[in-house]
């Protein structure tokens, strides 16, 4: 049994070193390839290897961590509900065929408008979300061992992902980075005047 969980989270291991490793400005000028097909065949290689490793996940034997009820059901389903929600609405700040690979992004310029303005890593929220509330909804080994692997990825993800946009925007991604938050909200409470 542990076996086979140490390989689900080798998998998701070799799931985000390739989903990084591909999208590094280095791998693209080494392969030189125009940049619609690259992302296309990067779409292709990510979709097949989530796959692959959902498969894993989804073939183990893995015990349960605690009794399911009705309330984690459905708390499970809404939290994972709010993550969908927020990867759709980062979503809108890009040309979902540019991202996908078919149609040619003109210029890319910072988004820092809409979840955002809130959040500037809105994608890895929302995939936290998701993963969090499908341990809750579904409190198997796997998914905490699947959540477990994305939470230690985030920081490197996060890390690799804003020097490539400090490479990119300059001192307008250092502005955003120092006003926004990676992936929570903050929370600001004005005080009355009482």
């Amino acid at each position: 049994m542990w076996l086979d969980h140490a390989i689900l989270f080798l998998a998701w291991a070799v799931f985000y070193t390739l989903h990084s490793a591909l999208a590094s400005d280095s791998f693209k000028q080494r392969i030189n390839i125009p940049t619609r097909a690259y992302r296309l065949v990067y779409n292709f290689i990510a979709l097949v290897t989530f796959g692959g490793v959902l498969l894993v996940g989804a073939i183990i034997y893995s015990p349960l961590l605690m009794v399911p009820s009705a309330f984690t059901f459905y708390a499970g389903l809404m939290l994972a509900a709010v993550g969908v929600f927020i990867v759709k609405r980062a979503f809108r700040n890009y040309n979902t065929s540019a991202f996908l690979g078919f149609k040619e992004e003109k210029h890319e310029v910072l988004k820092t408008s809409g979840i955002q303005s809130k959040v500037r890593h809105p994608l890895y929220t929302g995939t936290l979300l998701i993963f969090l509330g499908y341990l809750i909804h579904n409190p198997l080994l796997s998914s905490l061992i699947s959540l477990l692997a994305l939470l230690a990825y985030l920081p490197i993800g996060i890390h690799i992902e804003e020097k490539k946009l400090v490479k990119q925007f300059g001192e307008q991604y250092l502005e955003y980075k120092a006003s926004v938050p990676a992936l929570f909200p903050r929370f600001v409470f004005k005080k009355s005047d009482h």
